[in-house]
């Protein structure tokens, strides 16, 4: 169990009365958000948003229809909350590289996939609301959760989140050192879906791609896209704005991205869902992800004393 007086603590300096309180979720606190616009809850493992629902349209204020109240977040129903461990579902942060490390050459087992702050538990440092009723929470990685052996430079990782009729996370990162860091990086956001055979990501077409699944062979994006099997791609050269439609829920949801010039799209299908062993059962169904980042051709390396934010935006829009 989480510390109760880290808990009662977080309450006492962080909680908005109405909007935003710490709770426990098997062993992991959570920040739980309740406002006028959405609800969502964030674990402070991972700084890891878990569920984000809108209560209002986007546009004009006007009620949702009840196929617009959905989730947009999946969140695996094989997720656990056991301290360590990372969450199969929400919007993980990969850093300070996505997928296997870099230095693959006597690749150690110590070197997690994604990085390392998954798994670590991020302090919040600001909690506050703003005119329009947005709830913002701003978490930092703490450097007692930084291993020395996998990260050696002198930076500072905060992700801010804010809450309300859009959600849009900020994930900064500072270079304190001497020298220049190069990162990669990801926002791996699993979507929910009414059903994968209903949806089409637009917005990608004519983008180069890498086929994580072809001997990771460079090819181009001719068309919208439908899911009919599993699939692992790396967009680069991308625009700042892709849609995910869903037929089923009559849904289109759009990914608003800066400083980004890379969208992951990735679903395992049958056979990896089943060696994954979280996904529960046909959860690839029901999900989808679009992933934000920083990868390849597009890694970040930022000069000495300066710092690199990578934003999202998701934002419900008219289906037509």
């Amino acid at each position: 169990m989480p510390d109760q007086q880290k808990l009662a603590t977080l309450n006492e300096q962080f909680a908005i009365e109405g909007q935003l309180q710490f709770n426990v979720t098997g062993d992991l606190i959570m920040a739980d958000i309740t406002n006028q616009h959405a609800t969502a809850s964030i674990a402070l493992q991972g700084a890891q948003v878990l569920s984000w629902a809108a209560k209002r349209a986007a546009k004009g204020g006007a009620e949702r229809g009840a196929s617009e109240q959905q989730p947009l977040i999946w969140l695996s129903d094989e997720a656990t909350f056991i301290a360590g461990k990372t969450i199969r579902g929400g919007i993980p942060v990969c850093w300070p590289w996505f997928g296997a490390h870099p230095d693959r050459e006597g690749y150690p087992d110590n070197r997690p996939a994604h990085g390392f702050v998954r798994a670590a538990v991020w302090n919040v440092i600001e909690t506050n609301t703003t005119a329009a009723g947005q709830t913002n929470i701003v978490f930092r990685l703490p450097q007692t959760q930084v291993p020395p052996a996998l990260w050696s430079h002198n930076t500072e990782l905060e992700l801010h989140v804010s809450v309300g009729a859009t959600l849009e996370l900020n994930l900064i990162t500072r270079n304190h050192g001497s020298e220049a860091v190069t990162i990669s990086q990801a926002l791996h956001s699993y979507f929910a879906v009414s059903n994968i055979n209903d949806v089409t990501v637009k917005g990608l077409e004519g983008c180069p791609f890498i086929d994580a699944l072809d001997d990771w062979q460079r090819k181009v994006e001719i068309t919208p896209i439908g899911i009919d099997a599993e699939i692992d791609r790396i967009y680069q050269n991308t625009k700042p704005v892709c849609s995910l439609e869903d037929k089923g829920w009559q849904r289109r949801l759009n990914i608003e991205t800066n400083n980004s010039r890379s969208t992951v799209v990735w679903n395992p299908w049958v056979d990896k869902s089943a060696r994954l062993g979280d996904m529960g059962e046909g959860g690839y169904l029901n999900m989808l992800c679009i992933e934000t980042g920083n990868i390849a051709d597009d890694r970040v390396s930022i000069a000495a004393g300066a710092e690199h934010c990578l934003s999202v935006c998701y934002r419900t829009a008219q289906y037509d």
